[in-house]
């Protein structure tokens, strides 16, 4: 492993990191006047409240993917010097790997994946469980940020 082929890896997934963060950040003052939401401001959701929604549970799910898909998996890679072994490392083995080195709480992570699995699996047809869904996720989105800069300082301290 070339290890600034990695460091360059983690700088640029840590750039689109902060751009989703960004967005997420822009898109949670368009809803502060609506949130929480119940199935009747649900249902009553203007053009663009509508839209700001939409941003914000795209940029969240693009964060997570980012963090859980790439940015763990090379950080450890950078830890260990050993990309075949954590390449094939199961996410679980990833996970508690993290978690013991003090990055995260598995647990958190998966209440994170459990929440925005909620929402994939609601439609419109159910406003409520549509409300609660996304209202889980707005109110997790300090968990999943502060994730990426607990992780992101890590990396400043072992690059």
């Amino acid at each position: 492993m070339r290890r600034d082929i990695v460091i360059e890896k983690i700088e640029r997934i840590s750039y689109e990191c902060e751009r989703h963060i960004l967005r997420i950040s822009e898109a949670v003052e368009d809803l502060e006047s609506i949130m929480p939401l119940d199935s009747t401001k649900y249902l009553a959701l203007q053009k663009e409240e509508v839209q700001a929604l939409d941003q914000f549970l795209f940029r969240f799910s693009k964060l997570q993917d980012a963090i859980g898909r790439k940015f763990f998996k090379q950080i450890l890679i950078l830890k260990e010097d050993d990309e075949l072994l954590i390449t094939n490392m199961p996410f679980i083995d990833i996970l508690n790997s993290l978690e013991k080195l003090g990055l995260l709480e598995r647990k958190d992570w998966q209440r994170l994946r459990d929440i925005r699995n909620e929402l994939v699996h609601n439609y419109d047809d159910a406003p409520e469980e549509m409300a609660e869904a996304i209202n889980s996720i707005y109110n997790e989105r300090d968990t999943l940020i502060g994730i990426y800069i607990e992780i992101k300082a890590y990396f400043e301290k072992i690059r």
